[in-house]
Formats: structure tokens, sequence, C-alpha cells
């Protein structure tokens, strides 16, 4: 009986030790090319005997970078023209009269039905490329569904605004939303 548990475990052991064996093949090579966000540069660096040259990443524009004419490049004439009148403290006023308080907040911190205006003459500026900051701000309030920030839902914001407010009060309002930027 004893020779037979001798040879159980000798048999156990060997066992162990061949598992052992095959599994430190399996061990990870510190050094190998994995999949992950820098294996397209590593492989590129290897190809090209370990020089690479990669371009910084561009600094987005503020509002704060623009023209008075890019910001209002691509607006209807008269609507330009009002926007130049505009006086962002009434603009303040539309946005409370209009409900447009009830679903956007100026605080980063505040997640409401609609995006938040805080920083948003800033985030216009690169929102929609090609589009100015008063363009794509005029344009999300009398056709929301033209561009909808992604994360919220389309359909929600009211389609009548380019219809019921008036020129110099969608200005004054836009006026606003521009004045929200550097902060």
């Amino acid at each position: 009986m004893m020779v037979w548990l001798h040879r159980r475990s000798l048999g156990l052991g060997l066992a162990i030790l061949a598992l052992a064996t095959v599994l430190s093949g399996c061990a990870p090579d510190a050094n190998a090319e994995i999949i992950s966000p820098q294996l397209g540069e590593q492989l590129y660096a290897k190809e090209a005997s370990g020089v690479v040259e990669v371009a910084p990443t561009a600094v987005p524009r503020t509002f704060a970078d623009l023209t008075p004419e890019e910001v209002t490049a691509g607006l209807p004439a008269d609507f330009a023209a009002a926007l130049a009148a505009a006086d962002p403290a009434k603009g303040q006023n539309v946005a409370t009269s209009n409900g447009c308080i009830g679903c956007h907040s100026t605080d980063p911190a505040v997640t409401m039905t609609g995006p938040t205006w805080h920083n948003l003459g800033d985030t216009a500026v690169n929102r929609v490329p090609g589009e100015s900051p008063a363009l794509y701000i005029h344009d999300s309030i009398v056709n929301p569904n033209a561009f909808v920030v992604p994360g919220f839902p389309s359909g929600v914001m009211p389609q009548i605004y380019g219809d019921t407010i008036p020129l110099e009060d969608l200005a004054d309002l836009v006026a606003y939303l521009l004045s929200q930027h550097g902060q």
C-alpha cells in the first residue's frame, strides 16, 4: 500500500511539474507587441528603424481666437445686423421668459435635458465644422434638430422658436449665449 501511495505522489508531482512547464510558456512577454492605442506607432517605428515623428495634437480654437467676422460668418444679413446691436443682458431675460432655463443650465455640474450653456461661446467655435459660433447657436435655436449634441435626445426642443421669438430678442439671446465663454 505504501508503494502505491508513493507512486501516486510521484505521478501527481510529475503532472504538476508538466503543467507548470506548459503554463510558463504562456507567461506574457512584456516586450511583445500587443493591441493597444500605441500599436500603430510601435509597428511604424519598427518599420522605420525606430524613427517616428508624431504631429502634436492641435489645440482647439476658442472664442477669443476669432475675429468678429469669424464669430458671425454665415448668418443671414438681417440677423447679423440685429446681433451687432444685441444686448446680452436682455438675452438672459429672453432665455428666462421662453423657458430655456428649464432644460439648459450655465452650471457645468448640473445635467439637464438639454446641453449645458457653460462656456458655450468656446464650445460653439468647434461644435460643427465649418459653422461660426453665432451660426451654430442661431441654428440650434431655430432648427434644433439640424445638429443634436451627442448624448442628448433629438426632438425635445420646440421647433417654433424661429417663428415665435422676434428677431431682436433672438439676437439678444444669441449674444447672451456667446457671452458664455472663457470660464
